[in-house]
């Protein structure tokens, strides 16, 4: 189904990044150049080691809150067009009218307040809170859901745990819009991380997706959080797209957008050639019987429209929320995605003044008493403590807080694991600490399939995890930890089992 399927990656990337070179920054960002003195990447370390990103206090928390405006802009905007275009482009004379007084719709959209029951469970219980405590969270709540949402929640107060609540055998819109349309927090909890980002992505978003619906979680929050230390749009997006594991369709949408974008196309032909190749692949219950033709809610061919607005829109904060919403379908999770992302990179202070002047500060979101200082202030908190996990540490200068971030090892994508197009038995998994010496744990899985075993991925419980049937680990801190063992089959079904480790 891959247009480009012939193009070898080495061909896409070179002409990705010769696209990259005319890429233009936003001349708003030249307002935050004083905010940002303090973020740089150190180009002066060893050649042998990581480079270190570093940040100013001032400078972190002017992002995550960009981040925060950036998604509330596009989803207030966007709003009034919501799934009105499912096979067209919307015409740039229906574009609604932007008023700086409508960022206050941000508020009782479900793109931002769903995502408040995570960043709470973590600040109760840490950012390296198990997803069933992020279940059991999600079942408590009260708010207005629907599609992969809606069905977790009835799974969770039914008695089905997570990750089987967002699993494909019971919940059918695994493979829609839901989790990436709210994993925007994590990419911001993780700057520079984007390994650590993935992690986290993984493990909250099987609370209701599975597969491309994970993955679209993970697209998002990688992108967030090298949007911190990118210099350009393209450093933003090739994060993603590495994020994402070979097999996946949603790394081949991804790879088309890509391609295409750097062979000059204009991004209405790359809209048709999604439209006529992924506009009717949609697995979501009933959707071919919606009155509204085309519409699509998967999350890869809304993903792809993010990208589009992304990679056309150039780093202009607004032509590229306006690009995201034109392409249709689920025209106001889009734009919001797309300015949550660039909010990130430029932060509060590059973003345009129309677009946060109209703000209610002390306004609540829908369904909890959360203001939106309380959101960043939680979020910041949280931000620190991955990156104090992820050995960042901490200096001063000139009375800011200075803290230097180990770049880490290359961005490591999840297992592979799709929903199988029709029935498929999961493949048969054991796993168990085969020896402990002290911090080291040695972890030792085995698994059959009639299909064959094609991986085997390890989630330590501290944001770190590894690949490998065989694996071992050092832990930095004495705890109790969720070890989730995954295996995949050939075409990409997985399993899993959890086994408690205590380290002393």
């Amino acid at each position: 189904m891959k247009l480009f399927s012939q193009i070898s990656l080495v061909l896409i990337l070179a002409v990705y990044l010769m696209a990259a070179a005319c890429d233009s920054n936003d001349d708003s960002r030249d307002e935050a150049e004083e905010i940002y003195e303090d973020t740089s990447v150190d180009d002066d370390a060893d050649d042998d080691e990581a480079p270190v990103f570093t940040i100013g206090a001032g400078a972190l928390e002017d992002k995550i809150r960009g981040s925060w405006i950036g998604q509330m802009s596009g989803v207030a905007w966007g709003a009034p067009t919501e799934f009105q275009y499912t096979d067209s482009i919307i015409p740039e004379d229906e574009v609604p009218l932007w008023t700086p007084e409508r960022i206050n719709n941000g508020f009782v959209q479900d793109d931002v307040y769903v995502e408040i029951p995570f960043i709470d469970v973590m600040q109760n219980y840490g950012a390296t809170a198990n997803w069933t405590l992020f279940g059991e969270a999600f079942k408590d709540t009260h708010f207005l859901l629907a599609h992969a949402n809606l069905v977790a929640r009835v799974n969770l107060r039914n008695g089905i745990p997570a990750p089987d609540s967002g699993h494909y055998e019971n919940n059918r819109h695994c493979d829609d819009i839901d989790w990436q349309i709210e994993a925007d927090f994590v990419g911001t909890l993780c700057p520079g991380l984007v390994n650590q980002a993935v992690e986290l992505s993984w493990r909250a978003g099987h609370v209701m997706n599975y597969g491309d619906g994970v993955y679209g979680g993970v697209f998002m929050a990688a992108m967030h959080a090298a949007s911190f230390f990118a210099e350009d749009i393209m450093d933003i997006v090739e994060a993603g797209r590495r994020a994402l594991p070979e097999g996946s369709a949603y790394r081949a949408v991804v790879e088309d957008v890509i391609a295409m974008h750097g062979l000059g196309w204009a991004w209405e032909d790359v809209w048709q050639y999604l439209q006529d190749t992924w506009g009717a692949v949609d697995r979501c219950p009933g959707w071919e019987h919606d009155s509204r033709p085309g519409y699509n809610i998967a999350a890869k061919l809304n993903g792809a429209y993010v990208l589009i607005g992304l990679l056309y829109g150039g780093g202009d904060f607004e032509k590229s929320m306006v690009i995201a919403m034109r392409c249709g379908q689920d025209s106001d999770c889009n734009p919001s995605s797309v300015g949550g992302i660039l909010g990130n990179w430029m932060g509060l202070s590059g973003i345009p003044e129309k677009f946060k002047s109209g703000l209610v500060d002390e306004r609540q979101f829908m369904f909890n008493d959360y203001t939106l200082d309380d959101a960043i202030s939680i979020n910041l908190d949280l931000t620190k403590e991955v990156m104090a996990s992820s050995g960042a540490t901490t200096d001063v200068a000139g009375g800011d807080e200075i803290w230097s971030i180990p770049a880490g090892d290359d961005i490591e994508p999840p297992i592979l694991e799709q929903w199988p197009a029709e029935d498929n038995a999961k493949p048969v998994l054991t796993a168990r600490v085969a020896d402990q010496n002290g911090k080291t744990v040695h972890f030792e899985a085995s698994a059959m399939d009639a299909d064959g075993i094609a991986d085997y991925e390890w989630y330590f419980g501290d944001l770190t995890r590894a690949k490998g049937a065989q694996v071992q680990h050092t832990y930095k801190a004495s705890g109790s930890y969720e070890v989730i063992a995954y295996v995949t089959d050939g075409i990409g079904n997985t399993s899993w089992r959890m086994i408690p480790v205590n380290i002393l």
